[in-house]
């Protein structure tokens, strides 16, 4: 067939090649669905919606308000903003108007964004069940459409907002239906003070990578007190529990560091449920906007995390407000192949 009979498709996945006749669609295209989009979920229908209901339950218990989303928002929203999402993880179209559109890329933004244009000054509880869009590389395995659901405490500063949420992950562990859950915790105030100490833009992604060799060699060219180095090169080696924060309080020097360190440990005493609960001093941030407490959630049947989520105290400057806020997400998605995953390992 010449390129004038028509249009060359390739599904790799399948090995297949296809053809899109003009005015015709071949039969086997029919059946086939673009890479970006999440397979049709069968088996686990019952299992997503008896999650949701089982979170929805416990978000209103606590005083969630939940909430229904635009799909589409503006892309300068999110790209002015400078949260982590790149650009080019964007689906985008130009409106009528000449403005660039995006879907939906994220909740915490668009709902910070709806606190402050409603000029909201008490405490407010929102929480939400949808689905995310951010373009993935090709050939990962990976579809670009993602099943979140998540709460948003805005207003409610520091330790308090922080306890509140922890305990809420901690009841929701078990209706995820998923085995040996882990859930780690770190501070980006930890975080941010070790990048102004080290000063290199290379070393976030070493610490994402926990490349010790690349820290060593880091560390040979940084003009830094012996003590801080040797604390840098045990990130990579810094997770575990309450026993192994202690021991980095007791040895930490820096103010900054140990102030940051005090208040996970404060944090962790008062939690109503510990069960499953670490530590992870080289944890980097999944959004650039995390100020203080960072929570992640894994499963052994899933490469990807399943909770994430953060304190947030300064995102609402760009809003020109000061409005403290915390916040964290289930990814849905991740948890469903996880749990068809231990499923297989079970029968």
């Amino acid at each position: 067939m010449g390129v004038s009979d028509g249009l060359r498709i390739v599904d790799e996945s399948l090995g297949l090649v296809f053809f899109v006749r003009k005015g015709k669609v071949m039969e086997e295209v029919k059946y086939l669905i673009p890479e970006e989009s999440i397979d049709a979920i069968m088996s686990n229908v019952s299992s997503l919606r008896e999650i949701e209901n089982d979170l929805r339950h416990v978000f209103v218990d606590h005083g969630y308000l939940e909430v229904l989303m635009p799909s589409f928002e503006y892309a300068d929203l999110y790209s002015d903003m400078d949260i982590g999402i790149e650009e080019e993880k964007m689906f985008q179209y130009i409106n009528y108007e000449g403005k660039r559109v995006a879907l939906r890329t994220d909740f915490t933004v668009p709902l910070a964004r709806m606190y402050c244009a409603q000029k909201e000054t008490d405490v407010k509880r929102y929480c939400y069940f949808g689905k995310v869009y951010r373009k993935e590389k090709r050939h990962k395995g990976r579809s670009s459409e993602f099943f979140q659901a998540g709460i948003e405490l805005i207003g409610m500063p520091g330790f308090e907002g922080d306890l509140e949420c922890l305990n809420i992950i901690q009841q929701t562990a078990d209706y995820l239906k998923l085995k040996n859950i882990k859930i780690e915790i770190s501070s980006a105030k930890f975080y941010h003070r070790l990048c102004d100490i080290v000063g290199d833009r290379s070393f976030v992604d070493i610490l994402k990578r926990r490349d010790l060799s690349d820290l060593k060699r880091l560390m040979k060219h940084k003009d830094l007190p012996d003590s801080l180095k040797n604390l840098i090169l045990d990130l990579s080696r810094s997770f575990g529990d309450i026993r192994m924060l202690d021991k980095m309080i007791e040895t930490i020097e820096d103010e900054q560091l140990k102030d940051a360190l005090i208040e996970l440990k404060e944090l962790y005493e008062h939690l109503d449920i510990k069960k499953n609960l670490s530590f992870d001093l080289a944890m980097t941030p999944s959004m650039k906007y995390y100020t203080g407490v960072m929570m992640k959630g894994y499963s052994p049947y899933s490469a990807e995390t399943i909770i994430n989520g953060g304190r947030y105290d300064k995102l609402m400057y760009h809003f020109d407000r000061n409005v403290p806020a915390i916040g964290f997400s289930y990814d849905l998605s991740h948890i469903l192949r996880a749990l068809e995953k231990e499923e297989e390992d079970n029968d």
